[in-house]
């Protein structure tokens, strides 16, 4: 359900709770597995990877299941944007949260905002925009074991934005317990800004879950509307449901400690409204209590999973020991065979001249092949050497005092990240020497806006299809990074509703590329030309054996560029 992935920011937070690995779970992602390979259909190849992912993502194995979502990803990608890549994307984005790895959340919730936005699904959106509150949500500079002050910490304003966003997608949602789920997230962000409309957001998740008989549920919102009611002084109100949620509770077959500790807080909250501090004191110690019994419950089972795991993997080791040796063996067997057979082959047919010929024709296809796979293999390592900079020169950057060279080499890194985008989508892509114009401009757009914290920021793009060569691709790639870049440190601050626009249009063999903002204007002068982005736009122009112009409209600046391709 989409309910774990709005969940996904507080597994940060608290000790998540495990099922045990469900055998019949694995059947059916076995069962998936060997009718994919009998109809050699890679989608449900696809489907089989993740239903494995899935069931070892909830059993606590994360290093298992990444491994099985990545082999679902290596097939879902190449084909192209869907609904399915998005909830791939949102996997991976809940096991970097699992693992306090932001750069990996970041990385997998930009994708999955990316593809939501172009397969313009309400359930792919749902997905995206529930990642978006759970990232700007958590404190990443805070995490467990990794205190990183340089990472962001929560974005409240950020929080409540994307629940807006996914409010109305809810609504149409044919799942009530999903806009349940939204109303609890809504009123939780109203009440912290002490907002009182948080009371009609608790009032309509209560609501939904008495329609849908959830008893248990029906509890937790009386007692958290309870609460809310006790924030914004309406006691009587808060006393009366307290009651009404008690003897509910009275009549549920168990005794859940978590929903005690619950009420406890909310009595706290009561009688310290009403000035009862001996009662609010009582009821603050048993809260204590309970939460203390639950945490070492929670941890004396994490001890015993852990056991567990440690057995599990140790016999999976020795298997798979086993398997390799076996495997070995049968290849040496079919290696001694194939010999055999290929002695045979060329003793009988050595005579003809038209086996010659025939294999000559085989080895020119293996060598194209292997062509293709070094270009391939070239473009993937480029593109790790790029990363590995863009990392040094990340890292310089921090070491650094000065603002003016710090700043420096946070735009060098810029444009070496805008080489890498390139390179991994020679990579990824079947053209190898080409990239599609408008899919990387898009990228390297948003890679800008994303690390000056723009990403709210939704740029027109109005860009043909076109596939452009690898060497004028990086041209415009570095011009839109520069471009980008001064749009976000001189158009954007102190503007209430920032927008960026990329407009290209193909004329004949000639491409003509508008970039604007909606800033405060661009005086264009020899004195500017002498900077080293304007001197870099220059140069790239030059290398198109493009003309270029500047021009400042009376709501922003418009760079023009046309060239051949």
């Amino acid at each position: 359900m989409l309910i774990l992935t709005l969940l996904v920011g507080e597994s940060v937070a608290q000790q998540p709770k495990f099922l045990p690995l469900q055998p019949h779970k694995l059947q059916w992602a076995e069962q998936v597995l060997k009718e994919a390979k009998a109809k050699k259909d890679s989608l449900m190849l696809a489907e089989a990877y993740y239903l494995f992912g899935k069931t070892y993502d909830g059993s606590g194995d994360y290093f298992t299941a990444k491994r099985y979502f990545m082999q679902s990803l290596r097939i879902l990608e190449p084909r192209g944007d869907s609904e399915e890549l998005v909830r791939l994307y949102t996997r991976l984005a809940g096991l970097g949260f699992k693992f306090y790895n932001y750069a990996d959340v970041l990385r997998y919730v930009q994708l999955s905002l990316a593809v939501a936005q172009r397969v313009r699904s309400d359930k792919a959106l749902l997905r995206a925009y529930s990642l978006m509150r759970a990232l700007h949500d958590a404190d990443w500079s805070q995490m467990p074991g990794q205190i990183n002050k340089n990472l962001p910490k929560p974005n409240y304003d950020s929080v409540l934005y994307y629940l807006k966003k996914i409010e109305p997608l809810a609504r149409r949602s044919s799942d009530p317990i999903e806009l349940a789920m939204i109303n609890h997230y809504l009123g939780y962000e109203l009440r912290r800004r002490n907002d009182p409309k948080a009371i009609v957001y608790v009032e309509e998740k209560l609501q939904i879950f008495v329609k849908q008989k959830k008893l248990g549920d029906q509890v937790k919102a009386l007692v958290d509307l309870a609460d809310t009611y006790i924030q914004f002084g309406q006691l009587q109100r808060a006393k009366e449901l307290l009651t009404k949620a008690e003897q509910l509770h009275r009549t549920l077959p168990t005794n859940d400690q978590e929903v005690q500790a619950i009420f406890e807080g909310t009595y706290t909250h009561y009688y310290q409204a009403i000035g009862d501090w001996k009662q609010a004191f009582e009821h603050q110690q048993r809260a204590f209590d309970l939460e203390r019994n639950r945490y070492l419950a929670d941890r004396e089972g994490a001890v015993s999973r852990l056991s567990v795991e440690y057995e599990t993997e140790k016999k999976e080791a020795q298997l798979k020991s086993q398997q390799k040796e076996l495997a070995l063996n049968a290849e040496n067997l079919k290696n001694e065979r194939r010999f055999l057979v290929t002695a045979l082959v060329l003793l009988l047919l050595a005579v003809g001249a038209s086996v010659a010929f025939y294999r000559l024709y085989r080895q020119n296809q293996r060598i194209s092949r292997r062509n293709v796979e070094l270009v391939r293999e070239q473009n993937h390592r480029v593109k790790n050497n790029l990363q590995v900079v863009s990392s040094l020169l990340n890292l310089q950057s921090n070491r650094l005092a000065d603002e003016a060279a710090k700043q420096a080499v946070e735009e060098s890194q810029s444009r070496i990240e805008t080489m890498a985008i390139l390179h991994r989508r020679l990579y990824d892509s079947d053209q190898l020497v080409g990239v599609y114009l408008n899919e990387f401009v898009e990228e390297v757009t948003e890679r800008v806006l994303q690390s000056f914290g723009y990403s709210d920021v939704q740029p027109e793009y109005d860009i043909p299809p076109l596939a452009m060569e690898a060497d004028h691709a990086l041209r415009v790639g570095l011009i839109i990074n520069e471009l980008a870049t001064n749009a976000c440190k001189y158009a954007f601050p102190d503007n209430d509703a920032p927008a960026f626009r990329i407009a290209c249009t193909q004329k004949g063999s000639y491409l003509t590329l508008t970039v604007a903002d909606n800033g405060s204007g661009f005086v264009y002068s020899p004195k500017s030309v002498k900077t080293f982005g304007m001197r870099l736009i220059e140069m790239q122009v030059e290398q198109l054996e493009g003309t270029y112009e500047f021009q400042s409209e009376g709501n922003g600046a418009v760079f023009w560029m046309k060239f051949k391709v």
